[in-house]
């Protein structure tokens, strides 16, 4: 199938309690140290940045103590408890073509546009899509479309490279077909059989090939980039 739409890993969300100890893991994974983000104003939340190459990179995300209320979007991760790969989200470089696609197939989505201010004092920019009416719950990927706005892997060094994302499903069937749909041809993600739904992302990096894995809690309402 033709997407039109570039679609490929955009980034995978490593989310815990606080940032500080996803940092330190990722720097003790990877042989690197990530990058400070910033903070979503407004959504409770507040990253660092890891590249993965390929246009790809993991986020480590957590609430942000500094703001008191951040809505659905903190609620997204308030009850998770220990350090976990909460989800996975696709890049379009088109997302009124993605959401007219989504409609189609019944999964009309929630657009989102989101900014943040790095270290630097440069704004970024982008547009979440999440579908909405599919039954993969946190299974299924979450979009972003970074219109003009640079990608932020264009200024992060590849400290590990995703071999492959795989998305375990009781029955892996249907979320395949969906992904067919969408349009997504991206050969690193591969949906397997298991008896819970999962996440489990193998990655390498200058100390070697390490995992990272998560209950597939998902980002319904969730940030990033």
């Amino acid at each position: 199938m033709m997407t039109g739409m570039n679609l490929a890993v955009d980034h995978l969300l490593y989310v815990g309690p606080t940032l500080e100890p996803l940092v330190n893991h990722a720097r003790l994974m990877t042989g690197m140290l990530p990058k400070p983000g910033g903070r979503h104003v407004g959504k409770g939340t507040h990253n660092a940045l890891t590249g993965l190459g390929e246009g790809a990179y993991l986020e480590l995300l957590a609430l942000d103590d500094t703001q008191p209320d951040g809505g659905d979007f903190a609620d997204a991760i308030t009850n998770v408890g220990t350090a976990s790969l909460h989800a996975w989200c696709v890049r379009t470089d088109d997302g009124d073509a993605l959401a007219a696609r989504l409609d189609a197939m019944g999964c009309s989505p929630v657009r989102e546009s989101m900014s943040r201010v790095t270290p630097e004092g440069n704004t970024l920019a982008w547009e979440l899509l999440f579908p909405k009416g599919h039954a993969f719950a946190g299974a299924a990927p979450f979009f972003i479309a970074w219109g003009d706005t640079p990608h932020p892997a264009s200024t992060l060094p590849a400290a590990a490279t995703l071999d492959h994302l795989t998305v375990w499903q009781r029955d892996p069937a249907p979320l395949r077909a969906w992904l067919r749909d969408v349009g997504l041809e991206d050969q690193r993600v591969e949906v397997l059989e298991a008896p819970a739904q999962g996440l489990r992302a193998a990655l390498h990096g200058r100390r070697g090939a390490f995992t990272l894995r998560g209950g597939a809690g998902g980002m319904d309402l969730a940030t990033r980039g």
